[in-house]
């Protein structure tokens, strides 16, 4: 079934009727403040251990292909966009909104603009937008995945255990209810991601001027739904159809805008009558015929899912370039201070994780924090890239780390030789931090080790950072800790491994093999997301973002064609 046949349906409904795992290593301490560089050299990280997946977070802020892979999202941090930006919101009805979603790709839009009355409206930023980001699949509305949302709105994250039928209009509840709390606090909206980035905008008359107003070109240009509620317009205009079409321009009259807050154009009780109209109704076929707009040649093709399309031009680092992220008020709950989540994970997969085991007493903790952020500028931290610096570690080891599994994994043909190379990688790693003084002692291998977990971070203005940049500094330590300690480990073995028996070195080999396996999946880095072997020309890389869009198909990174035309919705999910 075409995505849009079926979103169209629903929203005809609601028009109508109203007119009518993660790997643990050894535990061994228990996570704490303690910085990592006062510990000893070879000491492993707690089974609690939270700073690989803080770094996961930090690392994957605003790309596709992390955050569809594990789509309930732990962060809660500010943003903004800057002036001039595009931004875009469809409309099939016509109107103008005044508290609604937008899009940062004009594709996403575009899926709302059917009809006789679709409309594309296209805006730029007269200055800096400020926003709250929450990362993960947070625009998808199903359990899990709003968590932070609820968490920061309601103070209930978890609030709804399943997906309602009326999810729309509690989405617009979600807009009134978040947008009250945004403007105590100077913020414009919320970003969250689905199948591409979108806003929830809490008034576009602040920030926003119009550029355009284009009546689309859709393949359902006959098709005119019953005319929209005109509450709020003066009887005049609700009389008049073409009152629904505002003119081009830079501005527009706020008698033509809706006053209400709404979920693409419909309100909430228009989407609460559309729920209750369509109970015990079969969603099929009911959608209009193609109708051409006049003059028009040829097929007409359905284009929404260069929505999806639009969304994979983000999948990876930077991700979204218009958004910039302000990594000192990044709120994760993978915070270790917050105990209720580190102990419930124990007995969790990584897929099972949720803000919604925080204890009562950890909802208070991170709402403190989330108003103390709030209560500063945003960017006046220590001004660390953290993010960037997130960036060059990966960029550092994540190519040499899968090599080294590669050489580990190879058939035992000749060991000498399997050495030599595994050998070669450990020098290539470490030689930046050899001292050519005591050259074999175990002084030396513990400067080694020392050395290379410090490099990226000893430097670092301490006493300038925020509540949150510790938490930051404290992640990426712990991660260059233990990717540190596993190279100097094997090194001290490969050091003099070449005057050792053949039996020695396969019991050495075979346990690197397993060391490095388990450093990888403990890192589980979002640089090594991508689809293998590489996506053809005619392919875009997508990693399904699970309930509502394809909840059976598991997160693993696959092919999709790039001009696909259909998409199959699961029973239930819309």
């Amino acid at each position: 079934m075409h995505w849009q046949q079926k979103l169209i349906h629903l929203f005809l409904l609601a028009v109508t009727f109203t007119g009518a795992s993660q790997v643990p290593l050894t535990p061994s301490v228990n996570v704490g403040a303690r910085s990592w560089l006062s510990r000893p050299w070879n000491e492993r990280p707690s089974e609690d251990a939270m700073g690989n997946l803080v770094f996961q977070s930090l690392s994957s802020l605003m790309q596709m292909m992390p955050n569809s892979k594990h789509p309930f999202g732990h962060s809660i941090v500010r943003a903004i966009i800057p002036k001039g930006t595009l931004l875009y919101h469809g409309t099939f009805l016509g109107t103008c909104p005044s508290m609604d979603w937008m899009a940062l790709d004009a594709e996403h839009a575009m899926i709302f603009t059917f009809g006789a009355n679709g409309t594309l409206f296209t805006y730029t930023t007269t200055r800096d937008i400020q926003l709250v980001y929450f990362d993960g699949c947070s625009g998808n509305d199903v359990p899990g995945v709003i968590d932070t949302q609820d968490l920061l709105i309601w103070g209930e994250p978890g609030r709804r255990g399943h997906r309602s039928e009326d999810w729309m209009a509690e989405e617009v509840d979600r807009l009134v209810d978040g947008c009250a709390w945004a403007k105590q606090h100077g913020i414009d909206g919320f970003l969250r991601m689905e199948f591409d980035f979108e806003i929830m905008y809490c008034d576009l008359t602040q920030g926003l001027k119009l550029v355009s107003s284009t009546p689309t070109v859709n393949p359902w240009a006959n098709y005119e739904p019953t005319k929209p509620s005109m509450a709020g317009v003066p009887e005049s205009r609700a009389e008049d159809p073409r009152a629904m079409v505002p003119p081009q321009g830079p501005r527009l009259p706020s008698d033509q805008c809706s006053p209400e807050a709404t979920f693409h154009g419909l309100t909430k009780a228009r989407l609460t009558e559309r729920n209750h109209r369509k109970q015990g109704q079969t969603v099929g076929n009911n959608f209009p015929p193609y109708s051409y707009p006049n003059g028009w040649k040829g097929n007409l093709p359905v284009l929404d899912l260069e929505a999806f399309h639009a969304g994979t031009w983000h999948n990876q680092f930077p991700g979204e370039p218009r958004v910039y992220i302000d990594h000192s008020s990044m709120i994760t709950l993978f915070d270790p201070s917050l105990t209720s989540l580190v102990e419930a994970r124990r007995s969790m997969t990584r897929d099972e994780y949720r803000a919604a085991n925080l204890s009562k007493a950890d909802i208070t903790h991170v709402r403190a924090d989330i108003a103390e952020v709030m209560a500063r500028d945003p960017f006046t931290g220590s001004g660390v890239d953290w993010q960037g610096l997130a960036r060059v570690i990966q960029e550092r080891f994540a190519d040499r780390l899968p090599f080294m599994q590669h050489l580990l994994h190879q058939p035992e043909v000749n060991v000498t030789a399997q050495l030599t190379r595994v050998r070669r990688q450990l020098i290539i790693s470490l030689i930046p931090y050899m001292h050519r003084e005591n050259v074999g002692e175990p002084e030396w291998f513990a400067e080694i080790a020392h050395r290379c977990a410090a490099r990226f971070t000893d430097h670092l203005p301490r006493a300038e950072f925020t509540k949150q940049e510790r938490v930051l500094h404290h992640a990426t330590e712990e991660v260059l800790h233990e990717v540190c300690r596993v190279y100097t480990e094997a090194w001290v073995e490969a050091f003099d491994a070449e005057e050792k028996s053949i039996p020695v070195v396969q019991g050495y080999l075979e346990k690197w093999k397993g060391q490095f396996d388990s450093l990888v999946a403990w890192l589980d880095w979002p640089v090594w997301i991508k689809c293998d072997p590489p996506c053809g020309v005619d392919e875009v890389c997508r990693v399904s973002q699970g309930a509502p869009w394809d909840p059976d198909s598991g997160h693993e990174p696959r092919c999709m064609p790039i001009d696909l035309e259909k998409f199959v919705f699961p029973p239930g999910s819309v």
